[in-house]
């Protein structure tokens, strides 16, 4: 990341951006346009290892708006951050980057975004030949990912951190060892969005916005919320429904009071994002306490400006009879 002001935030992909849990979902009778239109459901064609590849995805409620919001702050790259393979997140990534395009005007933002999949990872696997107490540094227990999205990757760029890599796995594991204090400083403008902590990289905690997993479609219809509160928590789930199926919003909500605190109070990012959120969902014992619902709504403030119509996705009984209204590009 060759200028130290931008701000870069890596987002996951898999059941945070798009699901590819389409099949039951499109033997319904109804889908709700807002969320389920044509536009949303994309063919993502790629080659790996010689073969071809035609993936249905689905883009998660929010998708596109969000990185219209990211894109609209000019110190701020977007990123994709997969351990999928490099061909489907690049073009995944460009199918997302140019609906965003599309929706708000602004070309430039197809030359403003990176993609980084499988082969930017740090393999925990490849430290199988070091000792239990070296390979917990990199793998603790209950971190059971071992495809590692190690944010100073970003910081160094793929050549510099791959050589570091190499020399971490078969020289000495000290070189990329996690050290939360040394790494602070480089890591001070770089951001990961996820939905699974286990791929967080040891030591970066405080670089991380956690979010629900998106889960699964509201049965028998998900239709857009048509109503300015919030739906009613459902005390029997582990976490509630409504905070699986909007998960973007509430992404939205955490960055956009990020940004604000960050310009006005000149904390750093990482701190903000510990104090906001972090202090919540790393405390396991916490757990109704993880994604405070405050932020889904002021979220949906923020994705409402690219896109006056979107409201949460929630479960309906009936299958509506009024369409929904057309999108509105952000004045």
């Amino acid at each position: 990341m060759k200028d130290k002001k931008i701000l870069a935030i890596a987002l996951d992909i898999d059941d945070f951006l798009t699901t590819m849990e389409t099949g039951e979902l499109k033997k319904r009778d109804w889908l709700d346009p807002v969320h389920h239109g044509k536009k949303h459901f994309l063919d993502v064609k790629f080659k790996h290892e010689g073969r071809e590849y035609h993936v249905e995805n689905l883009l998660v409620p929010g998708c596109i708006e969000l990185f219209c919001f990211l894109f609209d702050h000019k110190n701020v790259r977007p990123a994709f951050f997969s351990s999928g393979v490099r061909g489907r997140n690049v073009a995944l990534g460009r199918m997302i980057v140019h609906q965003a395009v599309d929706l708000a005007g602004d070309s430039s933002w197809l030359d403003r975004y990176d993609v980084y999949s499988r082969e930017d990872c740090f393999d925990t696997e490849a430290l199988r030949h070091y000792s239990r107490s070296i390979r917990n540094k990199f793998q603790p227990e209950d971190y059971f990912g071992n495809y590692k999205k190690d944010l100073r990757m970003i910081y160094y760029g793929r050549e510099k951190y791959r050589e570091l890599q190499q020399k971490t796995l078969h020289e000495d594991p000290s070189i990329l060892m996690p050290n939360p204090e040394k790494d602070a400083e480089m890591l001070k403008n770089i951001v990961m969005v996820e939905e699974d902590s286990s791929y967080l990289f040891p030591g970066q905690e405080k670089n991380m916005l956690l979010c629900p997993t998106f889960f699964t479609q509201p049965y028998p219809y998900g239709v857009n919320y048509n109503q300015d509160d919030l739906p009613p928590e459902n005390k029997e789930r582990f976490i509630d429904d409504f905070k699986k199926h909007n998960t973007l919003f509430y992404a939205a909500g955490v960055l956009d009071r990020v940004f604000k605190r960050h310009d006005s109070e000149g904390i750093s990012i990482p701190e903000l994002l510990w104090e906001e959120q972090g202090t919540l969902w790393i405390d396991r014992d916490r757990y109704k306490e993880h994604y405070p619902k405050h932020f889904f709504k002021e979220g949906r403030a923020v994705l409402r400006q690219y896109n006056s119509e979107l409201n949460f996705l929630v479960a309906c009984q009936e299958k509506p009879e009024t369409p929904s209204a057309p999108l509105r590009k952000k004045l």
